[in-house]
């Protein structure tokens, strides 16, 4: 399979984009827009009875640069730890609008934290990797930490940090346009 091929379908050939751009055309459909029509040249369609087998192994195509796979793993990891310790710790606040704002603060370092987890898997494709992966790394720690922080003891003596990592995971993700 060729990065063309897994990009066509990570984009479009999968059932859950399939199913999301079928809905949406039934959705513009009923309320009366219609695709536009465009001709078609006579190809030849060529296809493949036997899928190719990769001749290297997928981890190996990574380079020197496979270190930040696992720390998403161990991002990965530590989001569902972290997610269901808060659950469980936050099941024992008595007072129903403390708990309710250390579940939102937990909910949002979470999320945070699973997302960019995932993300630290492309970093090996990343034009600056090792700048990119870092930033990422670090931006999840600080803010995703001192929210879990706050979640936890309901103190906001780290809040500011929160922001630092913040903007260190804007910068990450802006590193990937440059």
């Amino acid at each position: 399979m060729s990065v063309a091929d897994a990009m066509e379908y990570i984009t479009l050939g999968n059932p859950i984009s399939r199913a999301v751009i079928a809905s949406s055309s039934a959705m513009l459909r009923a309320i009366g827009l219609r695709p536009k029509q465009v001709p078609m040249k006579d190809a030849p369609i060529i296809m493949q009875t036997q899928p190719q087998q990769l001749q290297v192994p997928l981890h190996s195509l990574m380079g020197g640069h496979y270190h930040f796979v696992r720390i998403a793993g161990l991002g990965g990891a530590s989001a569902i730890f972290m997610g269901a310790y808060c659950k469980y710790f936050l099941k024992a606040v008595h007072d129903p609008k403390e708990q309710l704002e250390a579940q939102a603060f937990a909910d949002v370092a979470n999320r945070i934290h699973f997302l960019h987890s995932f993300a630290l898997l492309c970093m090996p494709l990343a034009h600056y990797p090792v700048f990119t992966g870092i930033m990422m790394t670090v931006g999840t720690i600080l803010f995703s930490g001192c929210m879990y922080y706050r979640a936890l003891t309901g103190e906001k003596q780290l809040q500011h940090y929160a922001t630092i990592g913040g903007f260190c995971l804007i910068g990450a993700w802006l590193s990937l346009v440059v």
